[in-house]
């Protein structure tokens, strides 16, 4: 049971870096002029998400639980039709907050398995993950604390070029902990 709980686990881990490497890719390759319309598809799925909440809340039993995802369904549906007025909200969240935010969080997470389990799994290189992992870090809190860019591509071509990056250091991590079987 524990070995079916770890291959879950890195099936969850390889597909988490491939979902990360197309949405990079995207990024990177994706026309300046398709934002608009991404960050209106988004806030569209928003007031639906919203409005499926309400539907929930009215043929609900009315329990806590029912105010609290009515609230939230809200909160959603409210940044829905934000993301309808303002264009470049879209970029200017994704840019500075989630990927600012998921390479630090990245780059922690894969320094305390490098220093805890590749270290431990007397693989040689086993400090070149945690050196990447830092830079992974150092770019992510570049990101968040620094909003250097000059416009919406230079935004995508940093949103692109750290999911890549994160993605890359997954799998890294991924080849240099997980376990070899030998026969």
């Amino acid at each position: 049971m524990l070995f079916k709980g770890l291959d879950k686990l890195k099936r969850d881990a390889i597909m988490a870096a491939i979902v990360l490497m197309i949405i990079g890719i995207l990024f990177l390759i994706i026309p300046q002029t398709y934002i608009t319309f991404i960050g209106n598809v988004t806030g569209f799925a928003f007031l639906v998400v919203c409005a499926i909440a309400i539907f929930d809340f009215v043929g609900s039993t009315k329990a806590l639980i029912h105010y609290i995802k009515l609230a939230l369904g809200l909160l959603i549906g409210l940044f829905g039709i934000e993301l309808f007025i303002f264009d470049e909200l879209f970029v200017l969240i994704l840019s500075s907050r989630i990927v600012g935010v998921l390479p630090i969080i990245l780059g922690l997470i894969e320094i305390f398995y490098a220093v805890v389990f590749a270290r431990r799994s007397n693989r040689g290189g086993w400090w070149v993950l945690v050196i990447l992992s830092f830079v992974l870090l150092a770019a992510g809190v570049c990101v968040f604390v620094l909003p250097f860019m000059s416009g919406i591509r230079a935004m995508l071509f940093v949103i692109g070029g750290s999911l890549l990056y994160s993605a890359f250091i997954s799998l890294l991590s991924l080849i240099w902990i997980w376990p070899m079987y030998k026969e």
